[in-house]
Formats: C-alpha cells, structure tokens, sequence
C-alpha cells in the first residue's frame, strides 16, 4: 500500500469516525466550555464579593473630626457587614471585631456568643485563638473562672505557638494565683519568661513572678527561670509615682 493511500484511508477513517460521533464531540466541547465558564465567572464573582465586602469595613471607620477624635464602629455595624457580606474573608473579620466591640461596650454575654459564632466556623484557622481568647477573657468578666481557665488552657493546647499564647499564660497565672495556687502560677510565669525575644509579655512575667516570690518565698527555686538569670532585673509593678 502507498504511503498516499494509507494517509488518505486515515483521512477517511477520521471523517468518518467524526461524522459519526459529530453529537457526541459537539456535548464534549460544550460541556468543557460550560465548565470553563462557570469557573471564570464563580472566581471574577467571587474577587467582586470579596472587594465588596472590604469596601464596606473600610467605610466603616470614619475620619477624624476637627478635634482629632475619630469614633470607632459599633458592634451593630460590625454585625451588618459580616451579614451583607457573608462567606467572605470581610464577613470573618467583621465579625470578629464586632465581638470585640461588644466586649469593650461591657457586654461580655453578646461578646461570647460572637466569638463562639466565629470559633464554630473558623476552628482550623491561625486566627481561631484571637475568638478562644476573647471567650476566656468574656467568661472571666462573667465572674466564671473556672469555665475561664478551660478555654484558657484549650487555647494553650491548640494553639501553644500563636502570639496570644503567652497573655493567654499571664492570664491563666493570675487565676490561679486567685484560686490560691501560686506554685501552678510561678510555673506558667517561668514558662513566659524564657520565651525569647524578652517582649512585653515576657516583662510582664518576670515583674509578676518577682512579687509572686516576694509573697511567697519558700516558692524560690522551685523552677528555673531566665529572668534570675538575667542581669537586669525588672521592677516589681507600682502604681506608686517616681522619685524626683
């Protein structure tokens, strides 16, 4: 058989098998630019929901007047945007902030509901010890120590290495050194206080463990810390005023 012959039996089978299955080819093609399309246009409506939804928080904070004094956004508009804006990033962060604002406006039951409604559908994100925090600190207000120190203690348990570890720590020292329990507090302080870099919170836990061991001394060596280590060591905290 000449090479000819033989492309041109190719030919003729391709345009046969194509006449044949031209219905089927055509569904194929339609099918696949149908998912195209689809996928263009959920990832464009999504980049437009989600700029949206950051428009709004951003037009949430207002300029400063011709005082200077800039007023933050309400709980209530908080809440607004997370529900006009839901299942985006924006949405998340609202809500958030919205929990926090009901905590500093000094409703902590409010507060805790948010950050509980933000936990439940962001507990596998980094941002999830932000809400575990402000649960504990909402329960502490609520006079519920012991509910405190759980959510405390969850918070180091998932999320040991996050930046709100260590205020976490500090925290769940005082309860315990409310509950009478300075050897567990002396602990979490040590503990804080070997953290490196030496940052606010680490300062903060050398000063408090240095009264704790002023309060109760037969504690002294029961652990390790870096801070009786350091050559410079912190002031007890004071609200006394400064020597002229």
């Amino acid at each position: 058989m000449q090479p000819e012959q033989t492309q041109s039996n190719w030919q003729i089978a391709a345009l046969t098998w194509f006449e044949t299955h031209k219905v089927h080819v055509a569904y194929a093609g339609a099918a696949a630019l149908a998912v195209w399309f689809a996928a263009f246009t959920y990832k464009h409506v999504r980049a437009g929901k989600e700029a949206g939804a950051n428009a709004a928080l951003a037009a949430l904070h207002k300029p400063a007047d011709r005082d200077g004094k800039q007023a933050p956004p309400t709980a209530g508009e908080y809440l607004k945007v997370a529900e006009q804006h839901a299942g985006t990033p924006a949405a998340n962060r609202a809500l958030l902030f919205a929990a926090d604002r009901l905590f500093s406006e000094g409703k902590p039951a409010d507060a805790k509901a948010q950050f509980e409604k933000y936990l439940a559908a962001n507990a596998a994100s980094p941002t999830a010890a932000i809400a575990l925090m402000g649960v504990a600190a909402c329960q502490e207000a609520a006079g519920e120590a012991d509910k405190a120190a759980a959510s405390y203690q969850q918070l180091l348990a998932q999320h040991g290495g996050s930046p709100e570890a260590h205020p976490a720590r500090l925290a769940l020292a005082l309860l315990h050194e409310q509950k009478r329990q300075p050897d567990q507090a002396l602990r979490l302080y040590d503990e804080v206080s070997r953290a490196k870099p030496v940052t606010v919170w680490r300062m903060e836990a050398e000063m408090r463990r240095d009264l704790l061991l002023r309060q109760h001394p037969q504690l002294a060596g029961t652990f390790t810390s870096a801070a009786s280590a350091s050559s410079v060591v912190a002031p007890a905290a004071t609200n006394a005023p400064a020597k002229k």
